[in-house]
């Protein structure tokens, strides 16, 4: 009875697999000469180590390249199979050509089903596909970011730009705020647009790194007919909802998400490509320091080193090349660091008479939060700048597995895990930090508590 049971599980993760693999052929491998193969059947070992995976290439007397195409996908289609199924273990994919003629009338059937309507419908292709379809098919693209951009959101918008350049589209970069001194040196500034045209309009808007409406930069277009479809790229994992078309992956940046959509999707990557990619991985992980960068990340920054991006001149630009200006305000916002009894806690602050008075701009204030993160003993590091409408931006960073998206999230706000933002309203600076610091003890008290819990391992 037990081998019975066990035989009819395999028999449906085969036959799952099977009709898994078929959807993707027609809607993710992006590949026109694989639309018409059909999957006859998947013949997967008991260990799930293994699936011998049977086709026909209908209409084409010779299997074998189309065996090769196969098997130049298996790669992706063994990934997005584990990603989908969520099965203990994702076997390795063999493509067979099923020649046997026992199996027509199975063939007529499935041929039926994966040409269903329903299945043929664009919704029900990945956002990787529809990306890439929406990008073929688009005549006209607006292309933007979140407000006061860093050197994610500047890396992976200029670098996007690049890339529908080199696949010959039509396009418009929009960035109406002032760009940090230390991304001057990226290739494209003088491509980007500070205000748009009310009867422009576009296909489709890509809009990258931005985790909620709040962060829209100002005249970004509101009506659906200006956008035309609206397609998110983004890598927070708390975020609002918005987009047509949205792809989110826990990744370390954009940068590192539009590297990997480009190999998927067959994009091209020129020397500008990388370059603008590469400074967005290193902008958003801190020169991988910052815990979101994984073995893949570095893997991605080597690819990008290949296909030209110059490691040195993106380390000098980002991390030694500071207008005076800008270290002048840093000197004045070292003076507001504040410590918490225990030392766990730093809290900076910044005025707009404190920029005016060095001759400073809010895009000088980037990175100043490490001033707090980096004194010894501090878990948790958080800047608020009073803007001139009254409204404290609010900055956090964190090390380890302290989660400040959490912290963010009961203002409003959101993020990452080591690194989240928020904005307080109706509020003084001093009640602002009053705020801020309670919930930082709250978050610490938490935190040890979690640890505990879980014998340390926190």
């Amino acid at each position: 009875m037990a081998n019975s049971t066990g035989n009819r599980r395999l028999a449906r993760v085969s036959e799952t697999i099977r009709s898994e693999l078929a959807r993707l052929l027609l809607t993710g491998v992006n590949d026109p000469q694989l639309y018409w193969v059909t999957i006859t059947e998947v013949d997967t070992s008991p260990d799930l180590q293994h699936a011998r995976v049977y086709f026909v290439a209908t209409g084409v007397a010779d299997q074998q390249p189309v065996l090769k195409r196969l098997n130049k996908a298996a790669p992706f289609l063994q990934r997005e199979l584990g990603q989908t199924l969520k099965l203990r273990q994702t076997p390795k994919l063999k493509f067979v050509h099923d020649d046997s003629f026992e199996k027509s009338a199975r063939i007529d059937q499935l041929l039926g089903e994966i040409k269903d309507e329903d299945i043929m419908r664009k919704t029900s292709e990945s956002p990787v596909a529809e990306i890439g379809r929406l990008v073929a098919e688009a005549q006209s693209i607006l292309v933007a970011t979140h407000r006061n951009p860093d050197g994610d959101a500047i890396g992976s918008l200029l670098g996007m730009s690049a890339i529908l350049s080199l696949l010959g589209k039509d396009h418009v970069t929009f960035c109406p705020d002032e760009i940090p001194h230390v991304l001057t040196y990226l290739p494209g500034l003088d491509q980007l647009v500070k205000t748009l045209d009310p009867e422009d309009r576009f296909d489709m808007t890509i809009l990258l790194d931005t985790a909620d409406v709040g962060l829209l930069p100002a005249g970004f277009p509101e009506e659906a007919e200006q956008r035309g479809t609206f397609v998110v790229i983004d890598h927070h994992m708390r975020h609002g909802e918005m987009g047509d078309v949205v792809l989110r992956r826990e990744s370390s940046s954009v940068g590192q998400m539009l590297f990997e959509l480009s190999r998927e999707l067959v994009w091209p990557i020129d020397e500008t490509v990388a370059e603008c990619l590469y400074t967005s991985v290193v902008a958003d992980t801190g020169s991988f320091r910052y815990a979101s960068t994984t073995p893949d990340t570095h893997r991605v920054a080597a690819e990008l080193i290949a296909a030209g991006a110059q490691p040195w001149k993106v380390a000098s630009a980002l991390f030694e090349s500071y207008p005076l200006a800008r270290q002048k305000i840093m000197g004045e916002v070292a003076t507001t660091l504040e410590l918490s009894e225990d030392g766990r806690f730093a809290c900076l602050h910044s005025t707009p008479q404190m920029l005016e008075k060095n001759n400073a701009t809010k895009a000088d204030l980037d990175g100043l939060i490490n001033l707090g993160r980096s004194v010894e003993g501090v878990e948790i590091a958080a800047m608020l700048r009073l803007e001139l409408s009254g409204n404290i931006k609010v900055s956090f960073r964190s090390r380890g597995r302290i989660d400040v998206s959490l912290m963010a999230s009961q203002f409003g706000g959101g993020g990452h895990i080591n690194a989240a933002g928020c904005t307080l309203k109706d509020v003084d600076l001093a009640e602002g930090k009053q705020l801020i610091t309670e919930a930082a003890r709250q978050t610490l008290v938490d935190y040890d508590q979690s640890k505990a819990a879980d014998g340390g391992a926190a």
